[in-house]
């Protein structure tokens, strides 16, 4: 619900499934990077991805099932078969940056709503006859969804205040 257009892939480094599908992504021309919390796997989706035992990585821990933090820095690899891929440590937070874009795609349904706003610069709080409110109101969208989109529009408006 929060990324409705991402697709979602289940796969198992142990059995190989879904491996195929994630595969499909490297492709001459194009840089996949794997992005996620220290001990999810990352690295071992990359070594079964370059079919080769590149990347270091750790069983996960006997008390409570958790993979280990390993990789300590980003790092390229060119894949055989076309495309790049990166490696990354364990990221704790992500910042946009194309924001104006990304609020555009990923909360399309709101922008989608808010041609129907009576005002143009319609900031969907207190102004009369919001289409987006009113989705909210009937069910439509959720609350959480349109509180995601301001955090994330007041993100992009520190950010363009920090670079400008």
């Amino acid at each position: 619900s929060i990324a409705a257009d991402v697709p979602i892939h289940q796969i198992s480094c142990i059995t190989g499934f879904g491996l195929k599908q994630l595969k499909s992504y490297l492709k001459t021309g194009l840089t996949v990077a794997l992005l996620g919390s220290s001990g999810v796997g990352k690295s071992t989706i990359i070594n079964q991805l370059l079919e080769r035992n590149q990347q270091r990585t750790k069983s996960i821990r006997t008390r409570d099932g958790k993979g280990r933090h390993t990789t300590v820095h980003r790092e390229l690899f060119v894949c055989t078969g076309g495309g790049l891929i990166i490696d990354t440590p364990g990221m704790r937070e992500l910042q946009p940056w194309n924001t104006d874009h990304s609020l555009k795609v990923i909360f399309n349904e709101i922008e989608r709503l808010s041609t129907k706003c009576q005002f143009r610069n319609c900031q969907h709080q207190t102004e009369p006859r919001c289409a987006v409110r009113s989705a909210i109101a009937d069910g439509r969208l959720s609350a959480s969804r349109l509180k995601h989109y301001h955090k994330l529009k007041a993100e992009q408006a520190a950010l363009k205040q920090h670079w400008h």
